[in-house]
């Protein structure tokens, strides 16, 4: 019975979701649940908006179910068939939706990836995973653009338009955009997100409308998520170990994936789910251990580390990554602890092609570098691409990789002269 309900990638991230749409009335079981979910479908979305800060975490995690349900609903309503990135966008919906993302802001940028399949003739199946990810710029739809303007259909009228905008021409530039790092961003779509927000903004920068950049960050609720976070992490390695049918193999596995390409799903099946929950444990470990306060964004990064476990991420790349954010705050004005900082510590792991394909050491250097670009690289973008990582990490890679080839190029030249 149990090999049919877990053999599905869809019947999977469903129970996740049952989980937390438990998890959220559990901690939250009156009326103030939907007080704090409609308080946080009224935010502006703009960096930082932290929805454990604006609703509490009940409502937080409430929407995050309610907003990844959205999601799911729409790849079965239109068959899309399951994969390695399936499993990697449902889970950043899922982690997203605690700073940025909700129902009122995905579904026009939805709409408009939708009308890009039909002005492209094509099925919509073959970008509607982009869609998933065009939503980082949630933000653009909630932020009142029109400031000055005193009529509230028109800002509605306009937003909309913004987020229809968006999903129309999100997956053709994530296309193209994709070669400027060969594949080691695994946020692509962050890198995407950044360049047109950057866009965006300096556009209506030109015409004196600026977005005035939030503050809100949660906390105070490290047991609960921590609890929430194990709990997750060990369904996921009982799904894993349990469809595999060897647990002693399943581990052996997780901890080799390094030496294969970033699309796990294929190679590995559901010793996936082993990976997933390994990096659970682990990101909740280190928040532990570094005793770093978890936010609603740092919940949010742990989930999307979470979710590329079948696309990319495994404790060797991201132990190293963190490595170097560590390492780079020693040699900063900056502590690990500090709210932005601690994000990045996770978040960094869209990094991790690097280390996996060149090794430990440079993963710490991108890991370094990383830091220095991250803290800057929100204010071109006015706040408005909730991807913020992706956008640093794709400078990081422009940067770094061809230094790592040049090296390594030079190393081969040498070594076929010996």
């Amino acid at each position: 019975m149990m090999s049919k309900c877990f053999k599905s990638i869809h019947n999977v991230f469903f129970i996740t979701l049952l989980i937390f749409f438990a998890t959220a009335f559990i901690l939250d079981p009156g009326l103030s649940i939907f007080r704090g979910l409609e308080a946080i479908w009224r935010a502006p979305d703009i960096l930082v908006t932290d929805y454990v800060y604006v609703g509490g975490l009940g409502a937080a995690i409430l929407n995050s179910a309610i907003t990844s349900l959205i999601a799911f609903g729409m790849l079965l309503v239109f068959k899309h068939e399951a994969k390695s990135a399936t499993i990697s966008n449902l889970w950043l919906v899922l982690g997203f939706a605690f700073f940025g993302k909700n129902p009122l802001t995905v579904i026009p940028i939805f709409f408009g990836g939708w009308l890009y399949s039909k002005f492209m003739k094509q099925n919509f199946n073959v970008n509607i995973l982009t869609c998933l990810v065009a939503a980082s710029m949630s933000p653009a739809v909630t932020q009142k653009i029109f400031i000055g303007v005193e009529s509230e259909m028109l800002n509605v009228l306009f937003a909309v338009c913004m987020g229809i905008f968006i999903g129309f021409i999100f997956d053709p530039m994530a296309k193209n955009i994709f070669k400027a790092h060969d594949g080691f961003n695994l946020y692509n779509g962050g890198f995407t997100a950044g360049m047109l927000a950057i866009i965006i903004t300096s556009v209506f920068a030109s015409y004196d409308i600026s977005y005035i950049m939030n503050d809100q960050w949660g906390s105070g609720y490290n047991f609960e998520i921590r609890t929430l976070l194990i709990i997750v992490s060990l369904f996921l390695i009982f799904v894993g170990v349990y469809m595999h049918g060897d647990a002693r193999d399943a581990f052996k596995q997780t901890f080799s994936m390094r030496k294969q390409q970033n699309d796990y799903y294929p190679t590995y099946g559901y010793v996936c789910y082993v990976n997933m929950g390994v990096l659970g444990l682990f990101c909740t470990l280190m928040t532990a251990v570094i005793q770093i306060e978890i936010s609603g964004l740092v919940l949010g990064a742990i989930l999307s580390v979470m979710g590329f476990g079948a696309n990319g991420k495994q404790v060797y790349s991201v132990s190293s990554l963190m490595a170097g954010i560590f390492l780079g705050t020693l040699l900063s004005p900056w502590s690990v602890q500090d709210p932005g900082v601690a994000v990045s510590f996770f978040f960094v792991a869209c990094l991790s092609p690097v280390p996996a394909k060149f090794g430990w050491h440079w993963g710490v250097i991108a890991g370094m570098i990383h830091l220095h670009v991250v803290t800057s690289i929100a204010l071109p973008s006015g706040g408005i691409n909730l991807y913020n990582n992706g956008v640093a990490a794709g400078f990081v890679v422009v940067l770094l990789l061809p230094i790592i080839r040049m090296i390594r190029q030079r190393r081969e030249m040498m070594n076929a002269g010996n």
